[in-house]
């Protein structure tokens, strides 16, 4: 594993993130284990499922520890770490550092019906309700 990784910084590719998602859900799989799952979804090699597992870990998102004659991986980045890093990358690079610009898009674009912009006006007064608290 990298010694200096920046978690703050830290950007999965799409395949990484599938990956990472079976490893987030699991808890501390095998790469065979990873390969059974996501194989049925999109035939993928079992090497290949070992390689991205050893770039992430390379990369600093795993660590693993040998399991009998397998490898056990667990997760060190976080999957809010993700999240938090892929939003702000998105608001820097699509709406220029301006999070008010992705909410409006996301209003305009992505609440379609009133149930949903009803229940971010739920959420949204459940927050402020929070904060005052």
């Amino acid at each position: 594993m990298k010694k200096d990784v920046d978690m703050d910084s830290f950007l999965l590719t799409r395949s990484e993130l599938q990956i990472m998602k079976v490893v987030w859900d699991e808890g501390a799989v095998t790469a065979r284990h990873v390969h059974k799952i996501l194989s049925p979804q999109k035939p993928i090699a079992y090497n290949t499922i070992l390689t991205f597992m050893r770039i992430l870990e390379e990369k600093g998102a795993l660590c693993h520890v040998r399991s009998g004659r397998a490898f056990l991986y667990k997760a060190i980045l976080t999957r809010e770490q993700a999240i938090r890093n892929h939003v702000r990358d998105s608001i820097d690079r699509y709406f220029d550092g301006c999070p008010e610009k992705l909410l409006v898009d996301v209003l305009i674009n992505e609440m379609t019906s009133p149930e949903q912009l009803g229940q971010v006006k739920t959420l949204f007064g459940v927050w402020q309700e929070n904060e005052v608290a």
